[in-house]
């Protein structure tokens, strides 16, 4: 008698057992996207969460407060005004940035794309990226050079960088710079908002020192002074009333505002090194890149690339038409050609614009939507 009944696998022929290896595997890997794409919708609340936390606390509790009491040529008020007044503009553009890399196409591969003729022998050098001729079977469609499938959002993604969970989205070509942005202004607003509360957070440590120590003094109302008092609070006649809440809030928003500004550094500082180099996540993990990499123009057309040619927009979380249509352009760098080029303005049988150039258009010059 055998146990062919619990362990069939062991007579099946190496392909099938392979085969069934890698259905569990992708059914695995179904199971982990979903629950990715399911992941990425409670991580935009727990983004907006965590901004209304530092807005409360910075603008509720500790500076409105302050610049609604305090004498309107003082100095206290005429600082808690300037603080709230900087603070809402990187809130403003924190939140542009934000939502700008949620909701905008990553990038969409033009419909019918066709890319051009390779030599096979030349194409066994290159990267699987780097490759003029590479299908999607998930999507059995073509798909251009620097494009990868991702699995999460379940379609290819031009000059893919990676899947964000943070923003519920792809980071691709028309959208990683809303995401360098993003990053930024991030960093900026919780190294500022951890310094305009870095007073408050240090006098919480000297009261309970002082409290621990019997020393905390005196309130105006003659009570003994405690650890919560001198940070947030509300006035009722000449007294203000603290709670541990309020405290808490301080407490919890400049710890997060620390480790923000601490791990966003390593984030920012690796993306830049990207962006100069006309890279991305993917392609520096890949190891059979080549070098010098083919696509590196230099740090100055590289930079004009993502965040366009005009200083205007670089520091704005929008895309100016002509930008938008660079971006469409740089993607088709292997020479491939879809039916809507010539809608687009772009001239199939012209070479496609490469890091920082001008996109080509049917006229020569700039496109006709662009000029």
């Amino acid at each position: 008698m055998t146990d062919s009944g619990t362990r069939g696998d062991a007579s099946w022929p190496p392909s099938l057992a392979m085969a069934v290896g890698e259905m569990w595997w992708n059914v695995f890997a179904s199971k982990a996207c979903l629950f990715l794409r399911a992941l990425g919708s409670v991580m935009v609340l727990i983004v907006l969460s965590l901004i209304g936390l530092t807005y409360y606390t910075t603008v509720v509790l500790v500076y409105g407060p302050l610049a609604a009491s305090a004498e309107p040529d003082s100095y206290e008020g005429r600082f808690a005004t300037c603080v709230l007044v900087v603070y809402h503009v990187l809130i403003l553009m924190v939140l542009w940035s934000y939502f700008a890399c949620v909701l905008t196409e990553p990038g969409r591969v033009p419909d019918g794309w066709t890319p051009p003729a390779e030599d096979e022998e030349e194409a066994g050098h290159k990267s699987n990226s780097e490759k003029l001729r590479r299908f999607c079977r998930k999507c059995a469609a073509w798909k251009p050079e620097r494009c990868h499938h991702c699995s999460v959002c379940g379609r290819c993604v031009l000059k893919m960088d990676h899947h964000c969970v943070w923003v519920a989205n792809c980071v691709g070509a028309y959208n990683y710079k809303f995401f360098l942005l993003f990053l930024v202004y991030t960093f900026v607003a919780t190294v500022f908002d951890a310094v305009v509360l870095l007073s408050n957070f240090v006098d919480f440590f000297k009261d309970l020192r002082a409290g621990d120590a019997g020393g905390g003094g005196q309130n105006p109302d003659g009570s003994e002074r405690g650890p919560l008092d001198g940070i947030g609070g509300t006035e009722s006649g000449s007294t203000q009333t603290h709670n541990a809440g309020e405290v808490a809030c301080v407490f919890v928003t400049f710890v997060l505002d620390v480790a923000f500004a601490a791990s966003l550094l390593g984030f920012i500082i690796m993306h830049a090194n990207l962006n100069l180099s006309n890279m991305t996540t993917i392609e520096m993990y890949e190891k059979k890149k080549t070098l010098p990499w083919r696509y590196n123009q230099g740090h100055h057309k590289n930079f004009k690339e993502v965040f366009g040619v005009s200083w205007v927009w670089w520091l704005i979380p929008a895309h100016g038409a002509d930008h938008l249509r660079r971006l469409l352009d740089s993607s088709r760098a292997s020479g491939g050609t879809y039916p809507d080029m010539e809608l687009d303005g772009l001239d199939p049988s012209d070479v496609p614009s490469m890091a920082g150039d001008s996109p080509r258009g049917l006229n020569g010059g700039t496109c006709g939507p662009c000029g």
